[in-house]
């Protein structure tokens, strides 16, 4: 069952800050979400945790941070973590404590925590121990950190990637130290680091070549088991070691960020399209390209039993936005299943009843032709170097699910639409009224009173519209209005609605004339039909 959305609240000796009223101590700056925990950075550098409606303080113990600057917080699947310039990624467990009645008792949460060693280490300070201070000279400041599954991954300064696994509690003598992700900068381009990113069980290396490098658990599960392992101390091990993922579609590709879900991510670019990859878990529509029983297969969305669906190794598929897009796709399913001709190709890519699913080739082959296609939305209508129709701003995934913050041009959107659409008919034959699309246009009598109206004949509307009150009509017409209206919204878009005195136009888009594609899969096979193959 749906939950309606809270609002986060603070304790009552610390009033929220409002339109009116600035509070530096609740006046968020920064958050971040783990799993079951949200941490908010005020203004004046107070750390919050929301396990519940109501934040609580978080006051680390053993950790000196008088004087220091927390940077940033980060929340993880069952950690969370501050940066503070000078002292090093402190972390701890997710607060469990928070559900109990003692805990709600208590505005702040005086906690035991862990310290990343060597990350204490600043450029611009020389405090901390000597050990502590040599093994931070080597890795470098801290720059970006991201907390998942059981590790830490942390960039410095030098351009280098570290994990740390998240023991909790350390051992107060001799803890381990961090371990160097370097087989992701062990070639021959430069790396310099631009950015770090990741969630759950996934992460991914930003460098300001264009390089997007990837990483997972069982990666960094391999790299902290080769470190400690005595028998893997050769020198060309890094050769052994798993090395990143590196998708060729997001190298040099201007991709700006990534949004990781537990078994798919987006990836957002800087033209403001994305790009979608991985698995959507039980058909929740995490991938936003439509659901294996449905549209999917046509973007190359192939079932995998539990209804999951996937889009095989590496391939991504661009996200649509446009409701006419997704339009196009449903007619083309549906004619595809109806039409005789084209019935056993639309079974290898949508399935049938001997075959709960499509092949695995024919999928993948429709996937292109509808990737190829719909890169094509926008031609001569978006000039070089301008924004889409639709620009996504900013782009989210967690789970099972994903979000986008979308900027929507709704006159390009529509001058877009209108490329596709072929001249309209008023007087349209047998075969338009099944193979259009239909638009209503008004009834005689309505253009009249708009005619009326126009022409500021306002005293006889007045009493026509009085006499068909008196007389019970203006209910009725009422009625039948939300009645037409409900029936239009139900209705399949090409079935015909006869109202009375009411005429239509023929609103035919370019593929409506077009048979269900018939391609050429990568085996070499291609599809059975008699319309021409589309290469």
């Amino acid at each position: 069952m749906a939950r309606l959305a809270r609002q986060l609240t603070f304790p009552l000796a610390y009033p929220s800050t409002t339109r009116d009223m600035y509070e530096p101590s609740t006046a968020i700056a920064q958050f971040s979400t783990g799993r079951k925990h949200i941490l908010g950075l005020a203004d004046d550098g107070k750390v919050w945790q929301w396990n519940e409606e109501t934040a609580r303080l978080i006051k680390p113990l053993h950790v000196d941070v008088s004087g220091q600057k927390v940077m940033r917080v980060v929340a993880g699947w069952d950690r969370a973590s501050i940066y503070v310039k000078g002292v090093g990624i402190v972390y701890w467990p997710d607060l469990i404590a928070f559900r109990s009645q003692h805990a709600t008792e208590e505005d702040a949460i005086l906690l035991d925590t862990a310290t990343v060693p060597g990350t204490s280490f600043s450029h611009s300070s020389s405090t901390g121990r000597e050990h502590s201070a040599k093994l931070g000279s080597q890795l470098g400041e801290v720059i970006h950190h991201v907390m998942l599954e059981n590790y830490v991954v942390f960039t410095t300064s030098l351009n280098k990637v570290f994990l740390y696994r998240l023991d909790f509690p350390l051992p107060d003598l001799d803890p381990p130290e961090p371990v160097e992700i370097a087989s992701f900068y062990a070639h021959d381009t430069p790396f310099e680091v631009r950015d770090l990113q990741g969630s759950f069980r996934s992460f991914a290396v930003f460098t300001f070549a264009g390089a997007v490098l990837m990483g997972d658990r069982a990666m960094l599960d391999a790299l902290y088991a080769a470190k400690h392992a005595p028998n893997l101390e050769s020198a060309n091990t890094n050769l052994l070691l798993p090395q990143p993922k590196v998708i060729p579609a997001l190298q040099n590709n201007s991709v700006t960020s990534i949004a990781f879900g537990d078994h798919h991510f987006q990836a957002l670019r800087f033209d403001g399209t994305i790009l979608a990859y991985g698995t959507d878990n039980q058909s929740c529509g995490a991938l936003g390209l439509g659901f294996p029983d449905g549209t999917g297969p046509l973007r190359g969305v192939i079932a995998t039993g539990f209804s999951n669906g996937t889009l095989g190794n590496d391939v991504g598929r661009q996200v649509w936005f446009d409701p006419t897009m997704h339009r196009w796709l449903a007619e083309m399913k549906e004619k595809g299943e109806r039409e005789d001709e084209s019935k056993a190709r639309a079974g290898l890519v949508l399935g049938d009843p001997n075959r709960r699913t499509g092949r695995v080739e024919a999928i993948t082959a429709m996937g292109d032709y509808f990737e190829r296609e719909g890169r094509k939305w926008e031609q001569g209508v978006k000039p070089e170097g301008e924004l889409g129709s639709y620009f996504v701003l900013k782009v989210a995934a967690a789970g099972w699910h994903s979000a986008a913050l979308v900027l929507v041009d709704e006159a390009k959107a529509e001058l877009a639409r209108l490329t596709h659409v072929l001249p309209p008919r008023v007087e349209a034959s047998e075969e338009d009224w099944h193979a259009g699309t239909w638009e209503d246009i008004d009834a005689p009598w309505d253009q009249l009173s708009k005619a009326l109206q126009w022409c500021g004949n306002w005293v006889w509307i007045w009493i026509w519209t009085l006499g068909r009150m008196f007389l019970g009509l203006g209910a009725r017409d009422q009625r039948i209005k939300a009645q037409r209206k409900k029936e239009t919204e139900n209705r399949s878009e090409r079935e015909e609605i006869v109202g009375e005195g009411g005429g239509r136009v023929a609103v035919r888009y370019r593929w409506t004339d077009q048979p269900f594609p018939r391609l050429r899969m990568a085996n070499g096979e291609v599809m059975p039909g008699e319309v021409e193959i589309t290469e």
